[in-house]
């Protein structure tokens, strides 16, 4: 008797949510995943057994870049999802049963809680948002959305991980607090690559660009040369001499979070929480276009560490007076993160008979 997880493979965000959970799992747990995000994250973070499956049940949004979303491309893409959806749900239904689905976890696709509820299978949707709250600001979505609220009718519980926006149209709901990696302080290993002042007094930031990249006028960073800059995506032949470009799996991305001074940054649920959870301040721009954004903006402006700047001064790197008021490293306070363990029970509890409904005991608090 399994748990099935579908997780949306739209950036890194969901994928770096749900391995908190499930690899707090029980060993005892047959695990399978369904996910369009990539088979290195996963085979990195997760050490107990479990099956991957490279598959997708939704699009989420088709990005421009990190920051930027394609509406009239998300629309086309959606139709096309969903028409494969509807050709699939038999053998979804199908293979649930050959791998005696006890659980369905999803985060945040709607469409295998459609099977799950036809198959009798509790299904829990853990999320801070869902792709109707992200549809609902687009044009053109409107018939698209009452279908997805029709589809997300179908979770027998949401686990909300924090950072939330409303989500009134779930009755049945439970808090489970933030869900973040916690990193561990290993910035004597990074100092040395910053050479220019020899280690002495650096200071680090990380630049997250995501998936897509971010349109930033990277050659204005030697303009700071009090500072250097590490980060995963490096921006082509741009290579300011403070600006040095780390190999993916240099150090886990949640010790490199806690290792720096400063992350620069969209903000998308992953890192924020990384961010919170190690205390390491965050400096970002506007992300209007991702209806996630207003709540995450809202945590961030709260907390100390959030450094918020426009949309056309995060892009042109006019970030003089924002790094100059960074607060100190250790200055900023550090926010709990109950939520992956408080998931994982309740998972655990129904994977082991508890009705959904009956979860009250089980849970976190926090944002």
């Amino acid at each position: 008797m399994s748990v099935v997880a579908y997780v949306s493979g739209h950036g890194l965000g969901h994928a770096s949510r749900e391995v908190q959970i499930l690899r707090r799992l029980p060993g005892e747990i047959p695990l399978f995943v369904k996910t369009g995000s990539p088979a290195w994250f996963w085979e990195s973070e997760i050490s107990r057994p479990f099956t991957l499956i490279d598959e997708s049940f939704d699009v989420g949004c088709v990005q421009r870049d990190s920051i930027r979303v394609d509406i009239d491309a998300t629309r086309t893409a959606k139709h096309a999802m969903d028409v494969a959806n509807r050709t699939r749900f038999e053998a979804e239904r199908r293979w649930l049963e050959s791998v005696q689905a006890k659980v369905v976890v999803c985060d945040v696709a709607a469409f295998p809680l459609t099977v799950a509820a036809s198959l009798g299978i509790p299904a829990l949707l853990v999320a801070n948002f869902t792709w109707s709250d992200i549809y609902a600001e687009y044009p053109g979505f409107e018939a698209i959305n009452a279908r997805l609220r029709a589809a997300y009718g179908h979770a027998d519980l949401l686990l909300e991980a924090g950072l939330s926006l409303p989500m009134s149209y779930f009755a049945k709901r439970k808090s489970v607090g933030l869900v973040a990696r916690i990193g561990k302080d290993r910035r004597a290993e990074l100092v040395p690559l910053a050479p220019a002042r020899g280690g002495k007094g650096v200071k680090l930031a990380l630049i997250y660009a995501g998936n897509w990249g971010m349109p930033l006028a990277w050659e204005r960073l030697k303009g700071f040369d009090d500072w250097h800059f590490l980060t995963l995506t490096p921006p082509g032949s741009v290579r300011p001499p403070n600006l040095t470009a780390l190999p993916r799996g240099f150090l886990p991305h949640e010790d490199l979070v806690a290792s720096v001074d400063l992350v620069v940054s969209k903000p998308g649920y992953g890192i924020v929480g990384e961010c919170l959870a190690s205390g390491t301040p965050l400096l970002y721009g506007p992300r209007e276009e991702f209806a996630e954004y207003a709540a995450l903006d809202a945590a961030l402006r709260a907390w100390p560490g959030g450094l918020k700047v426009s949309g056309e001064d995060f892009i042109q790197l006019k970030w003089k007076e924002t790094l100059d008021a960074c607060p100190e490293r250790g200055g900023v306070t550090r926010l709990p993160a109950p939520g992956a363990e408080s998931a994982a029970r309740c998972i655990e509890r129904v994977w082991r008979g508890t009705a959904p409904g009956n979860l009250d005991g089980v849970g976190g608090s926090g944002l």
